[in-house]
C-alpha cells in the first residue's frame, strides 16, 4: 500500500503546471500564446487504473507529462503499450433534407509495448486528420496509451529473506 502512495506523489510532484511554459518554445503556435490541444486516448487490460489523466482528457500538444499505472487488488502491471486510434465520424442526410445525428466509429490499433515501468513521461503528440469531406466525413488518428494488467502479487519479501543471515 506505501507504494502506490509513494507512485501517487511521485505522479503528482512531476506533473507539470497548467501555468508552466510548454516544453518546445520553438513551436511557433507556442510563440503566438496559441496552444492546441488534443484528445489523450488511455485504456487498460486487466484490473487498474491511470492516474492522474481521464480518457480523452483534452492536453496541450507538444507538452511533456507523466502518468502511472496503478494495479488492482489481485493484479501487476505489466507494461504501457503504444495505441493509435482511428475515429470515422459520417455525416448522412435523410429523404427530407435533415442532417441525421453524426455516426463515429473508432478503430484501436496497439503497437508493441514500449515499457516495463508502471510511471510514463510522454510528448503529447497532435491529432492528425487522415481524411476530410467537409460534411460527409472525417478520419483522425489520435495517439494515446494502453495500460497492462494481469492477475497476479507482487512477490514481497520475508523478513528473514531480507536479512540473509549466514550461519557459518
Amino acid at each position: 500500500m506505501k507504494s502506490i502512495f509513494l507512485l501517487l506523489a511521485l505522479v503528482l510532484a512531476v506533473q507539470p503546471l497548467p501555468a508552466q511554459a510548454p516544453d518546445d518554445d520553438h513551436d511557433p503556435a507556442n510563440q503566438h500564446g496559441i496552444a492546441s490541444y488534443a484528445p489523450l486516448p488511455l485504456f487498460t487490460t486487466g484490473s487498474g487504473r491511470i492516474v492522474p489523466f481521464q480518457d480523452g482528457q483534452m492536453l496541450e500538444v507538444g507538452r511533456s507529462y507523466v502518468m502511472a499505472a496503478i494495479p488492482h487488488r489481485g493484479y501487476i502491471f505489466t507494461n504501457w503499450q503504444p495505441v493509435n486510434v482511428f475515429t470515422e465520424t459520417v455525416i448522412t442526410v435523410d429523404d427530407n433534407g435533415v442532417t441525421n445525428a453524426p455516426i463515429t466509429s473508432v478503430v484501436v490499433s496497439p503497437a508493441p509495448p514500449s515499457s516495463a515501468r508502471p510511471v510514463l513521461r510522454f510528448t503529447m503528440q497532435p491529432e492528425i486528420v487522415v481524411a476530410n469531406i467537409p460534411g460527409v466525413v472525417t478520419i483522425t488518428e489520435t495517439s494515446g496509451w494502453q495500460a497492462n494488467f494481469v492477475p497476479g502479487r507482487r512477490r514481497r519479501l520475508d523478513r528473514d529473506e531480507s536479512r540473509h543471515e549466514d550461519p557459518e
